[in-house]
């Protein structure tokens, strides 16, 4: 599952898409020994109990396939399998592949 996550009364949609605000979600190295250890590599904001189950309340998951968006405390899950939607004009889509085209300029 895909997901974009904003906060509740804001739309994600509903702002202009711009990649400079959205990066990996990953901010320090995953634990060796993995559970509670490794919220620790992604950023402090992610642990609110609104935004953990879009990610499954999974760090490991946000830290290597997660985009977070600081200024509106958005994620959104660059998971494998997104390039083949068909939806190419959905938000979470439209962030994915231009931060993919961005990474490659």
């Amino acid at each position: 599952m895909l997901s974009l996550v904003g906060a509740p009364n804001a739309n994600a949609c509903g702002q202009p898409i711009v990649l400079s605000n959205w990066k990996s979600c990953a901010v320090g190295p995953l634990s060796e020994t993995g559970g509670d250890a490794d919220w620790k590599a992604v950023p402090k904001w992610t642990r609110s109990k609104d935004l953990r189950p879009w990610f499954m309340d999974d760090p490991r998951l946000l830290a290597n396939h997660g985009l977070c968006n600081a200024k509106f405390h958005r994620v959104v899950l660059c998971a494998p399998g997104w390039q083949e939607s068909d939806d190419k004009e959905a938000c979470w889509y439209a962030i994915c592949n231009g931060y993919q085209a961005s990474i490659r300029d």
